[in-house]
């Protein structure tokens, strides 16, 4: 099977609470009751399972160093993010989606591509990619990469900003001193 043919994706990880997390402040029996009313999730990325690659989405790549690894980090109803490692010599090849993306650069400094013009860049950097625009990443440095990723809503009504979709509300009282 050629790299560009596909087979069917396979089911995404459901990521799990992680409740060592909790531990200081609550039971887990007080965790799930506030989980029913909002199913919210501390998800820990690095909890000895396997990280994921091409195979899950239904694809093949043709070498190794296309075969970088990561971990879906939301359930899938929230929104579709995680984080991506790439090895020193690691390739995710130039592609396209629909959906727009935002990269957080959490360690190493890949050379990442967006519409065919390389970008040097460094930790805590944020990286902005427009539906349909030509991107991939290249870690030629020695140390691993490892990035944060989102991908985003299409449509603009779905999309909050500071002015709408957003109503962010105080639900304590705040401290004066």
């Amino acid at each position: 099977m050629s790299s560009n043919e596909s087979q069917k994706p396979k089911p995404q990880e459901v990521p799990v609470h992680n409740f060592g997390c909790n531990t200081e402040f609550h039971t887990r029996e007080e965790v799930e009751k506030a989980q029913k009313d909002y199913p919210w999730k501390v998800v820990e990325p690095y909890d000895g399972k396997d990280w994921v690659s091409w195979d899950v989405l239904g694809l093949k790549v043709p070498h190794s160093k296309y075969d970088l690894r990561w971990r879906n980090c939301a359930d899938l109803s929230l929104g579709w993010t995680g984080l991506v490692i790439l090895k020193s010599g690691q390739v995710e090849p130039l592609h396209n989606h629909t959906t727009p993306m935002i990269y957080y650069i959490l360690q190493g400094e890949p050379i990442i591509t967006l519409n065919y013009i390389k970008n040097r860049t460094k930790k805590w950097q944020c990286i902005n990619i427009p539906s349909y625009c030509p991107h991939g990443i290249i870690n030629d440095k020695e140390e691993e990469v490892v990035i944060a990723w989102c991908y985003l809503p299409l449509e603009d009504e779905a999309k909050p900003r500071p002015d709408k979709n957003y109503n962010w509300t105080f639900l304590q009282e705040l401290d004066t001193e």
